[in-house]
């Protein structure tokens, strides 16, 4: 009877053990799945800043062109571009850096739930 009792304590466990594996699987592909619409969002929204960046130079550009200024507006408009793509590439590592911090602090996260609850079943000796 005792030993009925333990096997349908161990397959209580087992069970609780597997639908806990679940619930972390599901957490995970949530997790992976807002990182990549977080991290997609991101993308679009600097490359679209930057074209509109570039577009409004290059209008900017076309309007101010003249023959008397060019080669000072044409100095003017290296320099800008060049400011532009500093600025861009700062904007896309500082994305990155950001993006790459909240997917690490989400994995720790995860690490540590699934350490929490892989815990609770270990054996604790008496």
């Amino acid at each position: 009877m005792a030993e009925e009792s333990s096997t349908g304590l161990f397959e209580r466990l087992k069970e609780l053990v597997t639908q806990n594996e679940n619930r972390l699987k599901t957490i995970q592909s949530q997790i992976a799945e807002q990182w990549d619409a977080q991290r997609k969002t991101v993308v679009d929204l600097v490359e679209h800043q930057w074209d509109a960046q570039r577009k409004a130079i290059a209008d900017l550009v076309e309007q101010q062109r003249s023959s008397q200024f060019a080669e000072r507006w044409d100095a003017q408009r290296k320099a800008l571009v060049d400011l532009l793509e500093q600025q861009w590439d700062a904007q896309r590592k500082a994305v990155a850096d950001l993006v790459e911090h909240q997917w690490d602090a989400q994995k720790k996260a995860l690490e540590e739930a699934q350490n929490a609850i892989g815990g609770m079943f270990k054996h604790k000796p008496e």
